[in-house]
């Protein structure tokens, strides 16, 4: 695409400066000149805190960036920009800022020595020694020793990468995570983008020419992977070790190309490694993210990525405190570990442990909310007669005040298929109905193991097949229908969703919370959240144990293990909803990946600090009344562009 208004503006203003090019001046001149640049400012964060620690030739200067709120945070390692040759931690201010408050991470901002004074591999060494210190040092900055991430952008994503690849091959300390920014690769000034960005782009060929010639002492050098990070070996013995890597390009860079050669050559090499190009941009346009719209979106996704390393932070902690349920409960939201004390109190065993009638006593007689008041509430009985198992299936309608059309809301509740009804999902039910202002149909499904799969799932299809029937009747449209719930419910409504094929109307929104997707998953959330967070590992393998035949292979079948179909983009639109400390967390995220991958418009929500069960808890904790606040709006905004559809066709057909 051409160049955006917005980075034509940014050359103009840098013109309008008449700063000399870097390589027509001295180092100090240019340093001085660098400055003068425009660079967007950063907003207010917990606490930034200046310090000298140990350095290979003495005090190193870094700035430590900490959010707001309680740790364990993962720890940012960042590396500015500046070829080498200018930068400081001013220069990075407004960037680490930003990464610390949108990502919530510790950054450790490192004010490196510069070239041409310090020479490779001086620069190189001071980041690799703040880094280690930070591993070290990571308990006492609010994160977990032993797991960093770095980052970095230009000069600084060259330096980044090269601490993760030396970190690979001495395993001084683990990165998880390496952020590069429009990195340095290589020393080659003849590719594409120098041909086509070499000038005119904020960054000149002369002036990278210029940089490379302060920081190398011998040419030879420029074979060595920490010099250039694409000379790395494509058998390099330790690619298992390199940290996952996000790489970020800009349309208009000299150095677009290598960075995007580097983010390959990572992915050839068997690493997690995404790239992202953004059209229209110059060099430098991230650290303008309070400027640009574009560097705002960058900046969110660069956030969004190293919000997982939050995920490798927590495994850390688990590892290092073997899993002890006691530890692993001091990182909770304070309202979440209320709960389990209270739960603790009663002295409730594991599902695993009980009985299924005992199981289905504790689930009924459990405090529950009351739910808000609705227009009306009323109980009938349908009939699944085309199922493998025909029989009655109970369902509860809730009607909001005021008239219609409404949108319908077909409702499965959770309860691993074994535990629960009409009456335990009832409080949730009546927020929806009364916060979406929708009809909620709750289905009160037939239970295992009396009724294994798929008996469960076609009594919720023959619901949403009368809910489509009989829409107008209730005051509703048959094209206004959307499916939801939670855990076991949220496995069903996935299925239904999977099922479109087979309705006269597409569905309109799918609500999956925290939902069980595959009967085989076995990710990192079961081992780190699997004991003493209310839903267990081995809770989980009780309920899939009853749901599924022990000697079939339904454990395969896509309307019990959702996440292994092959899901396509007329899926009706999707929000997922997730809880950080919930065996099933990342079989939820994986689903939602595998919804936005095909093309379904998909939003992915991770509750923080809290557990399995926090929906349908809003009276006790307030991300359960955030979680339910979401749910409303965007089933809101589904109906009312289903609804609106509806209208307008059948005036148009009059």
């Amino acid at each position: 695409m051409p160049l955006h208004p917005q980075a034509q503006q940014v050359i103009e203003a840098t013109r309008a400066l008449g700063l000399p090019p870097n390589h027509t001046v001295s180092p100090a001149e240019a340093r001085v000149n660098a400055a003068k640049r425009p660079r967007g400012p950063g907003p207010e964060v917990g606490q930034v805190q200046d310090r000298a620690i140990p350095g290979p030739a003495g005090d190193l200067p870094v700035r430590i960036y900490t959010p707001d709120g309680a740790g364990p945070f993962p720890i940012l390692v960042w590396y500015h920009g500046g070829g080498w040759v200018v930068g400081d931690l001013e220069s990075a201010d407004g960037t680490a800022r930003q990464l610390c408050a949108g990502a919530r991470c510790v950054v450790v901002s490192v004010d490196y020595r510069l070239s041409p004074e310090a020479k490779f591999p001086e620069p190189f060494d001071d980041c690799y020694a703040a880094t280690l210190w930070a591993s070290d040092n990571a308990a006492s900055l609010g994160g977990v020793s032993g797991v960093v991430c770095v980052g970095g952008d230009s000069a600084g994503g060259n330096l980044a990468a090269a601490v993760s690849i030396k970190a690979a091959a001495t395993r001084d300390f683990r990165v998880s995570h390496q952020l590069l920014v429009y990195p340095v690769t290589d020393v080659n000034f003849d590719t594409g983008s120098y041909t086509d960005n070499g000038s005119g782009y904020n960054l000149e060929r002369q002036g990278m020419i210029w940089f490379w010639e302060q920081y190398i002492a011998d040419w030879a050098d420029v074979a060595d992977p920490l010099v250039a990070p694409l000379q790395l070996a494509p058998d390099f013995p330790h690619a298992d070790r390199l940290a996952q890597s996000f790489t970020i390009t800009a349309e208009y860079d000299p150095l677009r190309d290598e960075g995007e050669a580097y983010a390959a050559l990572l992915q050839d090499m068997g690493v997690a490694s995404a790239a992202q190009r953004y059209a229209g941009m110059i060099h430098g346009f991230f650290s303008m993210a309070s400027l640009m719209d574009t560097a705002r979106a960058a900046m969110d996704d660069a956030c969004a990525f190293l919000r997982g390393a939050v995920d490798d932070v927590v495994a850390e902690y688990h590892r290092q405190h073997d899993g002890s349920p006691t530890a692993m409960r001091q990182l909770l939201d304070p309202q979440a570990a209320n709960v389990l004390e209270i739960f603790d109190s009663l002295d409730i065993k594991p599902f695993q442990e009980m009985s299924v009638d005992e199981c289905r006593a504790v689930m009924n007689n459990r405090p529950r909310p009351a739910g808000p008041a609705v227009g009306k509430v009323e109980d009938r009985i349908i009939r699944n007669e085309h199922g493998k198992e025909p029989g009655d299936v109970p369902i509860r309608i809730y009607t909001p005040d005021g008239a219609g059309p409404w949108g319908i809301l077909v409702w499965y509740h959770g309860g691993g298929w074994v535990i629960g009804n009409v009456e335990t999902a009832d409080a949730t039910a009546r927020e929806l109905c009364a916060g979406a202002n929708c009809v909620v149909i709750s289905v009160d499904y037939r239970l295992a193991p009396e009724f294994k799969f798929p008996t469960p799932f076609e009594d919720c299809l023959t619901a949403t097949l009368w809910a489509m029937h009989e829409a107008e009747s209730l005051g509703g449209q048959p094209g206004a229908i959307a499916v939801g719930g939670d855990s076991a419910g949220g496995n069903l409504a996935a299925a239904i969703a999977l099922a479109h094929e087979d309705f006269p109307h597409p569905l309109a929104y799918q609500l999956l919370v925290y939902p069980a997707t595959d009967a085989h998953y076995d990710a990192r959330s079961y081992t780190v959240n699997g004991a003493g967070m209310f839903l267990e590992r081995e809770s989980m393998r009780w309920f899939w144990n009853h749901y599924l035949e022990a000697d079939d292979l339904s454990g395969y079948n896509v309307f019990a293990s959702p996440l292994r179909a092959r899901l396509t983009s007329d899926l009706a639109p999707a929000l997922v909803i997730t809880a950080e400390f919930d065996p099933l967390r990342d079989e939820g995220e994986a689903y939602a990946a595998a919804l936005r991958a095909a093309g379904v418009p998909t939003v992915q929500k991770r509750y923080d600090g809290v557990i399995h069960g926090f929906y349908g808890m809003p009276h006790v904790i307030d991300k359960g009344r955030q979680a339910l606040e979401l749910s409303c709006a965007q089933l809101q905004d589904a109906f009312a562009a289903t609804l609106q559809r509806e209208t307008a066709a059948v005036a148009a057909d009059n």
